[in-house]
């Protein structure tokens, strides 16, 4: 009968069965001679039997596949079977359940009368997990600690607070930890009962200086799962939390900025409110303004400007208050009161911050710019309605141009002169109207006073809506924005009156000139006959008609006179006339 493996083992089998090592025994003869069931689990050995087997067919067939590192590989190929010692040799290995785990072996000749060599086979990975877990844990700030039921320290690593951690060894926290004892003892009691997690942050003094930790707190159970003790680690957080701490305070100073910048758009954006009055933005400005303090639901607000208060809150007195004055054109018009109207906490200096104060002069200067932008722009708006109505009421025509949009505005007058009425014209361009035999003094006017020149005088042929012609005369002036001309402004009238008026005066006077020069032509036309005929008549010897002609002559010498006169009055009267342009 074939004896097993275990039947030819040189201990006990009850041993056997109790080591975790695998154990391998060589004869001189280089065969299997026993091994241990740790080694069959070890190498995947599925044969009932592998005594008898060859040492090298063993090597190959189950452990040698299963090393990952082929130098490892090579080395115990050659020192196992050439029969050498073998110190302790680590191989990083995959076992035949795909496991990956790290193994030692080591060889030396045993039973030196028989020529027999042991190799043993360790499985080494919780070592050196274990070594792995110790070099972390000391370069960390991390602490790990076990006690029991009655909450004496049995193990800890890492320690760095007090005791080491062989000393904290049967400790209490009365023992190690005076003066946090009590707090400490009332969450591992906790996890004692409840067999929860518990995870607290614990300041710790230790020689004066406070430290703060994070203590996560387990249940430690035995193979049966009772509790019968605790397992904790404890996380170094005091620079975590001086940090957190002043994150926080960076994080509420940011948080009041924003609310003091809110504050400040909240109010610029107010201004820009379509219809809003000075009274309305004092108002909203109390209203606005506590957003930006540190206690907003206690903070009153008292706005004065010229004798007028405007509140936000119990207008009461109150101990707690800051001011600051508003000017407006150097001159002090009233002031911003802000108040607490119940007790708050107080800093080094009351119990407003110095921002606070920084933040109301701001507003108080802004709302002068305000309050004097609003005093221009309601001076404007008069001066607006003024031009406006006295635009309205003009004979003469007005009209403003922009160099982009065309005509923007025309007054009514333009009704009556040109016949369009204002809305028709809006948008359109001087160009639309002038006749073409005035465009090119009309572009030459534009082009000076878009120079920046006065032009004064310009007259120019238009067409009325009807198709007539008019004739304007226009006084032009630039319109100045940011020191930039950006059009033009127009105030005219018609003279197409007075033109014809003129024509026909100088028709009359060129008709009179003519008429005078007609009536002394006349005359001298007239009298050299007459004298031919007061000849004939002294010559005739009938003295009756001699008389007679001499009658008539002196007759026609009379109207001849009366038209001298006439003559002489037209002249005068042409002077006249000429001397003051009539």
């Amino acid at each position: 009968m074939t004896d097993s493996h275990q039947d030819r083992a040189p201990f006990h089998r009850a041993v056997l069965n109790a080591l975790e090592d695998g154990l391998l025994v060589i004869g001189d003869d280089r065969k299997v001679r026993w091994y241990n069931p740790a080694l069959a689990r070890t190498l995947g050995i599925r044969q009932t039997n592998a005594i008898g087997m060859e040492f090298g067919s063993l090597l190959d067939t189950y452990f040698l596949p299963i090393i990952e590192d082929e130098d490892s590989v090579q080395l115990l190929h050659r020192v196992l079977e050439n029969g050498a010692d073998l110190p302790p040799l680590l191989c990083r290995t995959r076992t035949h359940d795909g496991t990956r785990r790290w193994i030692s072996i080591s060889s030396k000749q045993a039973f030196a009368a028989t020529g027999q060599r042991l190799i043993k086979i360790r499985d080494a990975t919780a070592d050196l997990n274990a070594h792995h877990f110790r070099a972390a844990l000391e370069g960390s700030p991390v602490v790990v600690f076990v006690q029991d039921e009655e909450l004496r320290y049995i193990w800890s690593y890492n320690q760095q607070l007090g005791s080491t951690d062989a000393s904290i060894i049967g400790m209490r926290e009365e023992d190690a930890f005076p003066e946090d004892a009590e707090h400490l003892t009332a969450l591992k009691r906790r996890v004692l009962e409840t067999g929860k997690t518990v995870r607290a942050a614990v300041t710790f003094t230790i020689a004066g200086k406070r430290r703060v930790r994070d203590l996560t707190l387990k249940p430690f159970r035995d193979a049966d799962g009772t509790i019968v003790g605790v397992t904790g680690t404890a996380f170094d957080v005091t620079e975590q939390n001086r940090v957190e701490e002043a994150l926080r305070e960076k994080t509420h100073e940011l948080k009041k900025r924003m609310d003091e910048l809110r504050c400040l758009y909240t109010i610029a954006h107010l201004v820009e409110t379509p219809g809003m009055t000075l009274e309305k933005l004092l108002q909203a400005v109390a209203d606005t303004l506590p957003m930006g303090w540190q206690y907003p639901d206690s903070t009153g607000v008292r706005i004065t400007v010229d004798g007028r208060d405007y509140y936000r809150g119990d207008p009461v007195d109150s101990p707690w208050k800051q001011k600051s004055l508003i000017a407006v054109h150097g001159e002090l018009v009233g002031e911003v009161e802000v108040r607490y109207l119940a007790e708050v906490p107080e800093g080094g200096k009351g119990p407003f911050l110095p921002e606070e104060q920084m933040l109301l002069d701001s507003i108080t200067k802004r709302l002068g710019r305000i309050i004097e932008r609003l005093q221009v722009e309601a001076a404007l708006e008069e001066s607006e309605e003024k031009f406006r109505g006295i635009a309205q009421r003009s004979f003469d025509l007005i009209v403003t141009s922009y160099r982009d949009d065309g005509l923007n505005y025309i007054s009514p007058a333009m009704e009556r002169i040109l016949g369009y009425s204002p809305e028709e014209m809006v948008g359109t361009d001087w160009e639309d109207y002038i006749l073409p035999t005035s465009l090119l003094v009309w572009k030459e006017g534009r082009r000076r006073v878009l120079r920046g020149e006065q032009v004064e005088g310009l007259q120019i042929e238009v067409r009325r809506k009807n198709g007539e012609t008019a004739i304007l005369e226009l006084n032009e002036s630039p319109i100045i924005e940011k020191k930039a001309i950006v059009g033009f402004q127009v105030i005219g009238r018609d003279i197409s009156e007075r033109i014809l008026h003129e024509r026909l005066r100088e028709q009359a006077f060129d008709m009179t000139e003519r008429n005078i020069a007609q009536f002394a032509i006349l005359a001298d036309h007239v009298r050299h006959p007459l004298q031919v005929i007061m000849g004939v008549a002294d010559l005739l010897d009938d003295e009756a008609v001699a008389e007679k002609l001499r009658e008539q002559v002196r007759r026609i010498n009379v109207q001849i006179g009366e038209l001298d006169r006439e003559w002489m009055e037209s002249r005068k009267i042409r002077e006249f006339l000429k001397r003051y342009e009539l």
